[in-house]
């Protein structure tokens, strides 16, 4: 259950983070609640549900919680001194000592000595919950959800989310029970690079067809000339490589995938296919696990 409230945490914040201005209330519900309720469910489990209950507490009443939860249980949960109604939850590993550093006392002097300085203390607290902000967005997207006045709308424009409402949002990822918005981010860039590349390697094939057999020989017996491998400016440079989509050894290469892998992205000098250093690196990585799948 914590797995799926994390994911929808982070499905939705992600996507505020990219645009929070297209009809966002109902996603920012949906992550400030997912977020609060797996948070109180790993620090007080129970106390995420209405009392005698099923069905868990509303962002508000648990918002409160964290506000309650300062005077009941300061070594868990403190009030940022220096900002109203903000709130700091203990990180429980953030005061582990490296075990090497323990063991040898004398290294962590020599480290220390190296700096002005001492080293600074580690910080027992890790998540930032922004009471005071979080309970103003939920004044902004509760009249869009359930369909009522804003007090403020006959005399204006209604309220919308602001970015720093996002923002406290964002920072509740670093709670050990959430932690996904990195994830997330890279899953989506690569699921948008995976269909950019569909679209044209699609493209590539309408050209391939357009052409023709004969054009497209003749581009592919031109590319030679028109590509430029390695030199002894560039040693790293790719020749050219076969094409995924017209076979033809007619792929130029700008440059390299990040494992080294030698998978090029750049253009196909007969159909023109473009490859994204995001799909040459997905594709580097498929070779280094085969790689390592067949060395096992």
């Amino acid at each position: 259950m914590t797995n799926r409230r994390a994911r929808t945490y982070a499905v939705c914040a992600v996507k505020l983070d990219e645009d929070h201005t297209d009809a966002p209330e109902g996603t920012f519900d949906a992550a400030l609640t997912n977020a609060l309720v797996a948070i109180v469910a790993k620090e007080w489990s129970g106390e995420e549900r209405k009392e005698g209950k099923t069905f868990t507490k509303p962002a508000s009443e648990l918002l409160e919680l964290i506000r309650k939860k300062a005077h009941e249980k300061p070594d868990v949960v403190k009030r940022v001194p220096d900002e109203p109604d903000v709130f700091l939850i203990r990180d429980p590993h953030a005061e582990e000592r490296d075990p090497a550093v323990e063991e040898h006392p004398a290294a962590e002097a020599s480290v220390a000595g190296i700096f002005s300085g001492p080293l600074p203390a580690p910080k027992p607290y890790g998540t930032r919950v922004d009471v005071g902000t979080l309970m103003d967005a939920l004044k902004v997207t509760q009249p869009v959800r359930h369909a009522r006045e804003d007090k403020g709308e006959t005399e204006g424009e209604p309220r919308a989310l602001e970015r720093r409402h996002v923002e406290a949002l964002l920072a509740l990822d670093a709670h050990p029970s959430l932690g996904g918005l990195d994830m997330e981010r890279e899953d989506r860039y690569e699921d948008s690079a995976q269909q950019q590349d569909a679209r044209e390697r699609e493209q590539a094939g309408q050209t391939l067809r357009r052409i023709g057999e004969e054009e497209a020989d003749r581009r592919a017996a031109a590319a030679a000339d028109l590509h430029t491998g390695p030199t002894s400016d560039d040693l790293g440079a790719l020749e050219l490589q076969e094409c995924p989509v017209c076979w033809h050894e007619a792929f130029s290469s700008d440059g390299e995938d990040e494992l080294c892998m030698q998978v090029g992205y750049g253009e196909c000098l007969v159909c023109h296919y473009r490859r994204s250093p995001a799909i040459a690196n997905a594709l580097a990585r498929v070779r280094e696990w085969e790689r390592s799948w067949a060395r096992d």
